[in-house]
């Protein structure tokens, strides 16, 4: 018990001794809350203190800049008057100036009024002069027919025309093709826009009204047509398809004309076996063509086996190019090795059909067997086993070699047996 009490006696003395410590404590702290309080007191007196200089002192650099403004905006006025008043000065110095240029400007137009009234005075001489001159010369191309009367514009009175005003200026030429028009021709300057047309718009507008530039379609489709006629000769022949392939390609170049003219020529041959044989010669211009074509056809009638069918009747007949002679030869071939080869063949003499597109037996096209019989026609010089097939004639109609062939037949249904057939040379009279 005693020691708990004296346990307890010391643990009290220890708080008492707490306490006391505490109470000091707290004392100075309550002094050094007071020495801050003051502390701050004095900062905040300083504080107001330098608030208040700041403050003087930047009204007194307000009021500084203030009068410095105004001291530059006075300036500033002061420049602008003056440059006003040296603007001022300088507008009335240039009129000034302007009104004396304007008074020398219209001395000088006078002057050169004056001038021109002197030029136009000489001028009027001369072109009446000139006027007589034209007349002349208008006179002189009338004399000489270049252009007729009536004022029927063509290609080679344009040519003349051209001939005998060659050496003229581009004005003569231009008022001599005036005055020279006549009748239809003159309703042509009614289309001409300009007061004082040249002489290029003049031929231009002629050649719209009366030239053929316009019409190559109508010559290039006319000559695509164009053919040999009855009774026509050879030379007349050439002669047109050079006049058509000029008027069809007048802006071609000379081989481009050359060639087609070449070419057309052979196309419309009336005779396909004189056209492959020129064709086969190739000839480089149409003057060459027509030469082999005329040494050809004087072969052919020399020929003692030549038959013409075209003598004395009408022709009516399409003609066809050399690859039409080309097949009936490759046909009368064919026909030539079936008889050599028939005769070793176990089926009687006979080969079997074999299909155009597969190539099997039995049948002719797509599983359908057709009776083909093949009217041959005669070619001259060609000898089959040593007869020649005469010419076969249908009406009044002649089949020349190579002219025409015909492939005729009915297709069969496949469920109908085939049946062996074989082209026979048939002697038709």
């Amino acid at each position: 018990m005693e020691e708990s009490l004296k346990q307890l006696m010391e643990m009290l003395s220890a708080v008492k001794a707490s306490q006391e410590k505490m109470k000091v404590s707290q004392e100075e702290m309550k002094e050094d809350m007071k020495r801050g309080q003051e502390e701050m007191k004095v900062s905040q007196e300083e504080l107001k203190e330098d608030l208040k200089i700041g403050q003087d002192e930047l009204k007194e650099d307000m009021k500084r800049v203030q009068e410095e403004m105004k001291a530059n905006q006075e300036e500033m006025k002061q420049k602008l008057e003056d440059k006003l008043q040296d603007m001022k000065m300088t507008i009335e110095d240039s009129n000034t100036k302007l009104e004396n240029k304007l008074k020398e400007f219209e001395e000088a137009v006078e002057e050169e009024i004056n001038q021109v009234k002197e030029e136009v005075k000489q001028d009027k001489k001369e072109i009446n002069k000139k006027i007589e001159d034209l007349e002349t010369k208008v006179r002189q191309l009338s004399t000489t027919g270049v252009i007729k009367t009536e004022g029927t514009l063509t290609t080679p009175s344009k040519v003349k025309f051209e001939a005998v005003v060659r050496n003229w200026r581009e004005e003569d030429k231009a008022t001599s093709l005036i005055a020279a028009l006549r009748g239809e021709a003159l309703e042509v300057l009614r289309t001409i826009t300009e007061t004082s047309p040249n002489y290029a718009t003049l031929t231009s507008a002629l050649e719209r009204r009366y030239g053929d530039a316009h019409l190559q379609h109508v010559y290039q489709a006319q000559l695509r047509s164009r053919r040999q006629r009855f009774e026509e000769t050879l030379q007349q022949y050439e002669a047109d398809i050079s006049r058509m392939v000029n008027l069809a390609y007048p802006t071609a170049p000379a081989e481009v004309i050359e060639q087609l003219s070449v070419s057309n020529f052979i196309e419309g041959l009336r005779d396909p076996e004189i056209g492959q044989l020129v064709r086969l010669a190739r000839p480089k211009t149409i003057s060459e063509a027509l030469a082999q074509a005329l040494e050809i056809e004087a072969a052919k009638e020399a020929s003692p086996f030549a038959i013409n069918p075209y003598q004395g009747r009408d022709k009516k007949m399409k003609t066809t190019d050399g690859n039409l002679i080309n097949l009936l030869l490759e046909l009368l071939q064919q026909f030539k090795n079936e008889q050599n080869l028939g005769r070793c063949t176990p089926n009687g003499g006979r080969k079997p059909i074999r299909c155009w597109t597969c190539g099997a037996e039995g049948h002719v096209r797509n599983g359908k067997v057709a009776h083909v019989t093949i009217p041959i026609v005669r070619f001259p010089g060609i000898d089959i086993n040593g007869t020649y097939i005469p010419i076969k004639r249908i009406g009044h109609h002649i089949l020349s070699a190579g002219s025409m062939f015909n492939i005729e037949g009915k297709l069969r249904k496949p469920e109908t047996p085939p049946r062996q057939t074989t082209s026979r040379l048939a002697k038709i009279v």
